[in-house]
């Protein structure tokens, strides 16, 4: 696999899924050994569930990498508080709290690399956290300026709803839908992701939608569903940050937070190809969290990767991917697609951008 320049450095600091469904099947299948592709490491490490013994976040990106490094430590030695303060979750602002963030900073046992490259940051930019620094965060920020400035003087207020009858009467009967069309149309795009985010390398579709449609269904999905204040990402479209509480994604939820910080494993960090590592069958896992990455596939690695990977899997390993717009045409001989079994799960999570495939490997 290719290591494109898109998969450099600090691509995501929040991050782009809402790993409820992952978090979820670990505790109800209770591995104990778990790979996952780290991102920030928010989609990571609430993997770290109390069946673990062993967490392995895989990247690409070194830099993503040192940033889970930092965000292990903050949920290793800070209490709830402190940690929201640190990140600027809500109620505290990225922007606020700078003398806290650098006190805490400052004490954090963290190594040697990870304290120069966030220094490095924090001397630039003042100490605002750095939960909207990454390439996709501020690429969003940039679209939700387009989406206020479309949607106009009420653009949130699908966001103000606490009731989803009443939210999906308003979504049917009131919502500027024309106005959100023309979002939509302007920013749900290849041109324009590649233009501002994918720099070339924007996954090639292959669903038979058009991304027009696939946009406007997957956000219909996301508005009729559940309360769209819920979902993180839905803010980020408005308002280019988390501004209400129930906003806050699953890693900075404190039921998630004390498990994390209760894990008593070994987290190892893997700045290595995810096929190439689990093919050599050196480490075998019994719980696999692969993400959108085998969207990026293309050839003879997407048709065969899912056979490539079976070195590395335990009998009976759980396998979960995200598919975004492009659906692998892949052999999936010795795997069952257990994802009806799920599909409560996969039809609330709050990002809907993804179509995702659970798998159970069956190596006989």
């Amino acid at each position: 696999m290719s290591e494109k320049k898109y998969f450099k450095g600090l691509n995501y600091t929040l991050g782009n899924e809402d790993t409820t469904v992952e978090y979820q099947l670990v505790k109800d299948y209770l591995p104990k050994s778990v790979f996952s592709v780290c991102g920030s490491g928010g989609r990571s490490l609430p993997l770290a569930g109390s069946s673990v013994s062993d967490l392995a976040l895989s990247d690409l990106s070194h830099e993503q990498l040192l940033l889970a490094k930092l965000r292990y430590s903050t949920y290793s030695e800070l209490e709830y508080e402190d940690f929201l303060k640190f990140w600027g979750y809500f109620p505290y602002a990225d922007d606020n709290f700078c003398d806290s963030r650098k006190k805490i900073f400052e004490k954090l046992n963290i190594d040697q690399d990870v304290r120069e490259y966030f220094q490095n940051i924090f001397d630039e930019n003042g100490f605002v956290s750095v939960l909207y620094t990454g390439k996709w965060e501020r690429t969003f920020q940039m679209l939700a300026k387009i989406t206020r400035t479309l949607m106009g003087r009420h653009f949130d207020r699908i966001l103000r709803f606490d009731d989803l009858t009443a939210q999906k009467e308003y979504y049917r009967n009131e919502f500027p839908i024309n106005r959100w069309k023309a979002v939509l149309f302007l920013v749900g795009n290849k041109t324009m992701f590649n233009a501002l985010l994918y720099k070339g390398h924007f996954i090639e579709k292959n669903i038979p939608e058009g991304h027009f449609e696939f946009y406007q269904k997957a956000f219909e999905r996301l508005f009729t569903r559940s309360l769209a204040q819920k979902s993180f990402f839905i803010q980020l479209c408005f308002y280019g940050k988390i501004k209400t509480l129930p906003g806050v994604p699953i890693e900075a939820q404190k039921e998630v937070f004390l498990g994390v910080k209760r894990f008593q494993g070994k987290v190892h960090y893997l700045n290595v190809d995810l096929v190439e590592h689990l093919k050599k069958g050196d480490k075998k896992y019994d719980f696999l969290s692969l993400s959108d990455v085998p969207s990026y596939f293309s050839g003879d690695l997407e048709k065969n990767f899912m056979q490539l990977i079976r070195p590395g899997l335990c009998p009976g390993a759980i396998v979960v991917n995200r598919y975004y717009l492009r659906i692998p045409d892949c052999d999936l001989s010795h795997f069952t697609d257990i994802t009806d079994k799920h599909r409560n799960l996969v039809e609330q999570e709050l990002v809907q951008m993804y179509t995702i495939k659970i798998y159970q490997y069956t190596p006989v």
